[in-house]
């Protein structure tokens, strides 16, 4: 097996027992034995078990479904000329989460568990909602002329991905959500008439 494809069973493996018992729960061992490899093997991959979690949110969540990961769908909300429409690429972000329910799971996890001032995740999350602003700003938008250009959409952007924590939350309750039919509703509300009309 090759270096890559032992990185990516690892991190396959450790988001699977994370996303079943939280991060606290999980020790070396517990994924060594699940890989299966000696934990001097595991070790040699990730360093340390805070290095295992880095490596689980660097190679296992936070490489999904960017906006240039959008772009390359060729979606028609994704190629006009103008620019990129934002409501449609939160509808593609919604749905490749609700594909993935384990992962979405990981994240959801992490980030309950990362209210603790020592948990390793504690400064990612609070930092996360800035670093996507800045991801976001890479991307030429398509935006109504209304909401004062990309930097008018910073409480928008923030409100967007709070309504989307919350629905993913949900989705883990009983009886389970379906997120992108509930997101509908979100982007009614969110992105309304008669301002978002053709830019959705």
């Amino acid at each position: 097996m090759t270096r890559e494809a032992r990185r990516a069973q690892i991190v396959e493996v450790t988001t699977r027992i994370i996303s079943e018992r939280g991060y606290a729960a999980v020790s070396l061992d517990d994924v060594a034995r699940a890989v299966p490899m000696t934990r001097a093997g595991l070790l040699h991959y990730v360093g340390s078990r805070q290095g295992l979690l880095q490596l689980v949110v660097e190679q296992g969540y936070d490489q999904r479904f960017d906006p240039e990961d959008f772009v390359a769908t060729g979606d028609p909300g994704a190629t006009h000329p103008d620019g990129v429409s934002f409501p449609a690429y939160l509808r593609y972000l919604v749905a490749h989460n609700a594909e993935d329910l384990r992962l979405l799971r990981l994240y959801v996890v992490l980030g309950a568990e990362a209210l603790v001032e020592d948990h390793p995740l504690h400064e990612y999350f609070d930092r996360r909602p800035e670093q996507v602003w800045e991801l976001y700003s890479a991307t030429r938008w398509r935006l109504p002329a209304g909401v004062g250009g990309w930097d008018g959409m910073r409480d928008l952007v923030q409100m967007a991905l709070a309504a989307m924590d919350g629905l993913q939350l949900r989705a883990f309750r009983s009886p389970p959500l379906d997120l992108p039919t509930a997101w509908a509703g979100f982007e009614r509300v969110l992105f309304p008439s008669p301002v978002w009309d053709g830019f959705r």
